[in-house]
């Protein structure tokens, strides 16, 4: 076993580097605060709350493989919340039998990521077929789909949601495994099943490297780029849905930092913002890292939360600085310059 997590942790010299910045962090603030930090409650807490950027930041990665980025995760997340809760109020009024609330629920699901996959396919339309580059037609997409979230609730918060939303999404079993961590491992799964065992998945990592090289080569890119923001429409969907459940509500300003935050993630997990390179599980360990550094912010009251920002701003240009500076320094060394 010990042999085995070596060969992986050489074998990929950026989980390497994750590792042990994770190794460091945990280690750092359990030193600093250890009545807090190693409690169970924090641990789960943790655990429960990475999970709503953590998802968004897995459909950003397949953006961000493309050659793209999705600034709409947020707005569809939202947006995609905001119907799911409508519908379950709509149907179930303000009574609720437990069988009838999961049936509901169930239907609910369904109908935000059937939501996520329109406000994909509309970014993929954009992209794909009137050549609209990926930033320009995203930012006008979240405007769009975040200005029908404002209509549809006039601005205000959609309360008194039925109860089968709140007690699935917030339910912990055994206290220490959150229901929102095993939807972020089936998210997981399933981007790293698309991206390393599907033909879809050689198609994007083909089309981010060269698009006119995968176009020549018989890759259909427009249908790639379609599929590329369907599948990050859904994951916001689903992201969406564990905010309305943590909340107990439903709004269109939900997660407003968490664009940001996803593209940290997949800058820092190694995706390579121009395209072609990225994995899953360097996202994972970037989650995770985020996850610790943010609540080890939490545990210092001095430090205001309005800082955060300003804080995952710096990382993120620190990041890409350094890539920027590393793959020059890798294309010297390969061309045989000093």
């Amino acid at each position: 076993m010990k042999d085995k997590i070596v060969h992986f942790l050489k074998a990929d010299s950026n989980i390497s580097r994750l590792s042990i910045l994770l190794f460091v962090s945990v280690v750092a603030l359990a030193i600093m605060e250890p009545d807090i930090f190693l409690t169970q409650d924090y641990m789960v807490s943790m655990l429960y709350l990475f999970p709503e950027f953590g998802i968004l930041a897995l459909g950003m990665a397949f953006c961000m493989i493309s050659g793209g980025i999705d600034l709409c995760v947020v707005a569809t997340a939202n947006f995609s919340g905001i119907l799911a809760c409508i519908f379950m109020k709509t149907v179930l009024g303000d009574s609720e039998t437990p069988g009838a609330g999961i049936a509901v629920l169930c239907i609910a699901v369904l109908l935000a990521l059937l939501i996520g996959m329109i406000c994909g396919a509309l970014n993929g339309v954009l992209i794909a077929k009137l050549g609209i580059p990926p930033i320009l037609a995203t930012l006008g997409g979240s405007d769009l789909v975040m200005g029908l979230a404002i209509a549809l609730t006039k601005g205000s918060s959609v309360t008194d949601i039925p109860p089968a939303l709140n007690a699935t999404g917030t339910h912990i079993f055994g206290n220490l495994f959150p229901v929102t961590l095993l939807v972020f491992i089936l998210c997981a799964c399933f981007a790293a099943y698309q991206l390393n065992k599907t033909t879809f998945g050689y198609k994007l990592y083909m089309m981010g490297s060269n698009a006119t090289a995968s176009r020549y080569s018989g890759v259909d890119n427009e249908k790639t780029i379609m599929k590329t923001y369907i599948f990050s429409g859904m994951l916001a969907a689903v992201s969406g849905l564990l905010m309305c459940a943590r909340f107990n509500t439903a709004r269109a300003d939900f997660g407003s930092s968490y664009t940001m935050q996803a593209i940290l993630i997949c800058v820092l997990g190694g995706v390579n913002p121009n395209g072609g390179s990225g994995k899953v599980r360097g996202v994972v360990f970037a989650v995770l890292i985020l996850q610790v550094l943010s609540s080890g912010l939490n545990m210092f009251p001095s430090l205001s939360n309005f800082y955060k920002d300003l804080i995952w701003g710096a990382a993120l240009i620190l990041i890409i600085a350094c890539n920027h500076v590393g793959n020059r320094l890798a294309e010297k060394r390969l061309l045989g310059g000093n």
